[in-house]
């Protein structure tokens, strides 16, 4: 099973993440030195970029597991309902999620290994504390903690997982408000990534000549060397303010 505190790349999205960094790594060859030697970056810009896109990926792919947990908790709930202890909800809604849900999913995994353990008599809650602590996602983690407080105390389990459902789709909605909110700013910070690039190619351009003493010396690889640093530091300060 994949786990959240590490991102596991498919071939595909490793192949996407090797195209963008020979293409970075192209254009900083040709912006910043003018030279094909330059492209013994590559490395460090496949590093760069599979953390970018590994980071978006990862996120991503949490909000879809959330999303599948809610959908867990709806049938559990259900099941609970129609009158099913806590063990026989989880094993006989396994099926129901597998046909909204499919097999590859990373939650219907997770299904089938909850059911799995169920059924050599582990505690359900021991089992959801490790869901919590695989998928690192707070909303099942605060989940875990009630579910084994409700029935240690011999609560309404089935109030518990829709009230647990209702406030993950609440959270699930003020999340996706606040990335609208804040969607323009990540579009501005993008677009003010991208001027320095834009002013070394129109200069590079239009006046090669005020660049060339920056290029084919020691000197020049050095100072443009440390502005590329800069560069990079600036994008990444800009990339955390975002993510704040």
């Amino acid at each position: 099973m994949q786990t959240e505190n590490k991102y596991y790349f498919t071939k595909g999205e490793r192949l996407v993440c090797m195209l963008v960094a020979v293409g970075l790594s192209a254009v900083i060859a040709w912006l910043f030195y003018r030279s094909v030697w330059a492209m013994i970056l590559l490395p460090i810009c496949n590093w760069f970029v599979k953390r970018q896109l590994g980071n978006h990926w990862r996120e991503k792919q949490k909000q879809e597991n959330l999303l599948q947990f809610q959908g867990m908790l709806q049938i559990i709930s259900g099941l609970l309902k129609a009158g099913y202890s806590m063990e026989n909800a989880f094993l006989e809604g396994e099926q129901d999620f597998l046909r909204l849900y499919g097999t590859k999913c990373i939650m219907s995994q997770e299904f089938r290994a909850i059911n799995h353990q169920l059924k050599m008599n582990i505690p359900i809650e021991h089992l959801l504390e490790e869901l919590a602590e695989r998928t690192e996602i707070e909303e099942i983690h605060s989940f875990s903690q009630v579910f084994a407080f409700a029935k240690r105390q011999g609560g309404d389990m089935g109030k518990v997982f829709w009230d647990s459902t209702e406030r993950i789709a609440e959270g699930i909605e003020v999340k996706r408000e606040i990335n609208t909110v804040i969607a323009a700013k990540r579009l501005e910070q993008n677009i003010m990534s991208l001027v320095p690039c834009g002013i070394l190619l129109y200069m590079g351009m239009g006046m090669p000549e005020f660049l060339s003493p920056l290029y084919g010396n020691l000197t020049g690889v050095a100072v443009m060397s440390g502005c590329l640093g800069l560069y990079a530091g600036a994008y990444l300060l800009g990339q955390k303010i975002i993510r704040l």
